[in-house]
């Protein structure tokens, strides 16, 4: 008998912050990575498969989001964002702002189809 498909969740957590001349552009999110973890311990002991990363560029953040299009998927995909952000952004730890639209662009059922029909549910926590 097959096992049925985990669902998935990814936690992305940013504490440390540096532009991109090397400068420290914010402060430190002290605490938030204690928060993620158990977070993720949370999600884990309720059978999803975690994906738990801290300090991601919005690049690399934007790219995390593409690469779950391609995973097989559960009934319920939930993103968690814990970082600095903005009107409508949330920045990846090199200080440059990754828009909350793009994310919901790329996981859309056009753009990621195996996310179709799927609840998706996004946590964004800034400071």
């Amino acid at each position: 008998m097959s096992r049925p498909r985990q669902s998935r969740a990814l936690i992305i957590v940013n504490t440390d912050f540096c532009s991109s001349d090397g400068d420290v552009g914010l402060r430190p999110r002290r605490g938030a990575r204690r928060e993620a973890e158990k977070l993720s311990c949370v999600l884990a002991q309720l059978s999803y498969r975690v994906k738990l990363l801290h300090n991601r560029t919005a690049k690399e953040m934007e790219d995390l989001y593409q690469q779950e299009c391609g995973r097989e998927h559960g009934d319920y995909f939930v993103s968690i964002i814990s970082s600095h952000g903005e009107e409508g952004a949330v920045l990846g730890c090199d200080c440059r702002p990754l828009r909350l639209t793009r994310i919901f662009h790329i996981l859309s059922a056009q753009n990621c189809p195996v996310l179709a029909e799927r609840p998706k549910v996004f946590f964004i926590q800034e400071r």
